[in-house]
């Protein structure tokens, strides 16, 4: 978790402010200019369809690819600028969002309905983002590559898309940045600050579509040189090919099902307060979100009705609330998809489903336990991005070892367990694939862009 205390009052001052502030269209931002399309998509709140932050400026075809040649244009002249040129304008970019701080965690809230102590982790991350961003100048770094796309969807729609632009940003590249058309104010209201510190025109640039239609158009541009796929959702498989298919720089950040192992755990419910906690961050979203959970066969009956039992005290409501654990669905196709997969999974609900908040506007659902999924079943392989746990028993560790490798796995696995052969497993498992481990405290004091490192970004 952050170790910065959140000021509630402070939060709730800024609800109201965010709440009560004009609402401006969301128009793509290609080099000195702002450009609209006619064709606008209102943006609604999740929290409540009552609250409009403003209207979405749909690109038209080509935007993403203008946005990608003013981004090389600018590349020729960023790239030669100092070091130390480059660190003063990230340093007056994060000393501009300090006392931002909680007004970025409002429009976090109410723009994608995370948990308001999530969103203020999400704002503080990503101004701890540019500040590490800025000290990495002092380093020794190689070559700029040039162009990057920084594709950031719905898990984290500020800390990510902000700390990996800034990091790219710093090494001498120019970015054009794609937040999620479903929830893309956070990013706008950053761009605005990197603006008024100073970054140049055309070193970063953000353009987004309502459904994300035009990632490939830029990622398949000849000046894009690197790609970062931050997130979850359809446009991301799109992106983990062009890896394969295209010669050129690739960080994955590409939420996965972050699955956690339980083996004599030594305290089953503290298991799974830890195994609920890193489940719905960001109503299942989060990019370290767990969606699937491996226990012992012997230990499954346990570990249900302590899970049953914690979940009867999950608080699902009104993600501006204090003590909210999670928030809406993000939208209707979220809402859509998580009602079809409860309706054809009737006979492995062990809890959830139902919708709670039925006088709001929102989508709010008592998130899923399943059990006794078909082997064949998709949901214990691949993620959904929903508020969904899957539970799977199993009987040796060669038979879980060979499970986790059938697992999309994603940035991180999880480990309960006081079995040193079981823990051993796991981390030999984890270092083989790159994975981040964690353990009794959950994945939910885990940063997103905590991979995004300035070499990434550039050419020895």
């Amino acid at each position: 978790m952050c170790a910065l205390q959140m000021d509630d009052a402070q939060f709730d001052k800024f609800i109201d402010i965010v709440l009560d502030a004009p609402k401006h269209d969301c128009t793509a931002k290609i080099g000195h200019f702002d450009i609209a399309s006619g064709t606008e998509d209102i943006l609604y709140s999740p929290v409540d369809d009552a609250i409009i932050f403003g209207r979405l400026q749909d690109p038209e075809p080509g935007t993403a690819a203008r946005a990608a040649t003013v981004a090389s244009e600018a590349f020729k002249t960023w790239s030669s600028t100092s070091p130390s040129e480059r660190k003063e304008i990230l340093l007056k970019v994060a000393t501009l969002m300090e006392p931002r701080l909680y007004r970025m965690a409002a429009e976090v809230v109410l723009s994608t309905g995370m948990a308001r102590e999530d969103a203020f982790n999400e704002a503080v991350t990503a101004i701890e983002a540019v500040k590490e961003a800025a000290a990495a100048c002092d380093s020794s770094m190689g070559k700029p590559l040039g162009v990057w796309a920084v594709v950031a969807l719905r898990s984290s729609p500020l800390a990510s898309p902000v700390g990996y632009a800034a990091k790219a940003i710093a090494a001498g590249n120019t970015v054009v940045l794609v937040p999620s058309g479903a929830c893309p104010k956070p990013v706008f209201s950053a761009f605005d600050v990197f603006r008024t510190a100073g970054l140049p025109d055309g070193v970063l640039n953000v353009v987004c579509d309502r459904v994300d239609r035009f990632i490939p158009e830029l990622c398949d541009t000849l000046e894009v040189m690197g790609t970062v796929a931050s997130g979850c959702g359809p446009a991301m498989d799109e992106m983990m090919f062009l890896a394969v298919d295209d010669d050129m720089h690739f960080v994955n950040e590409v939420k996965g099902m972050n699955p956690v192992v339980v083996s004599a755990p030594g305290d089953m419910k503290k298991a799974a307060s830890a195994i609920l906690e890193s489940a719905f961050v960001n109503s299942g979203m989060g990019l370290y979100a767990c969606s699937k959970v491996f226990v012992k066969a012997e230990e499954e009956r346990a570990l249900l009705s302590a899970l049953v039992e914690k979940l009867k005290d999950l608080k699902v409501g009104d993600p501006t609330y204090v003590g909210t654990a999670m928030g809406p669905l993000l939208n209707d196709k979220a809402e859509k998809a998580f009602v079809e997969l409860r309706d054809s999974h009737m006979d492995c609900v062990a809890y959830g489903g139902k919708k709670v908040r039925s006088d709001s506007n929102g989508r709010y659902y008592s998130p899923l336990l399943l059990v006794g999924l078909d082997d064949e079943d998709e949901l214990l392989y691949a993620d959904s991005g929903l508020p969904v746990i899957a539970l799977r028993s199993y009987a040796s560790l060669d038979i879980l070892t060979e499970e986790l490798s059938q697992t999309d796995c994603g940035l991180s696995v999880g480990v309960m367990s006081t079995d040193s052969k079981t823990v051993s497993a796991v981390k030999k498992f984890a270092e083989e694939d790159r994975l981040t481990v964690w353990g009794n405290e959950g994945s939910r004091g885990l940063k997103a862009a905590a991979r995004a490192k300035v070499s990434d970004f550039c050419k020895n």
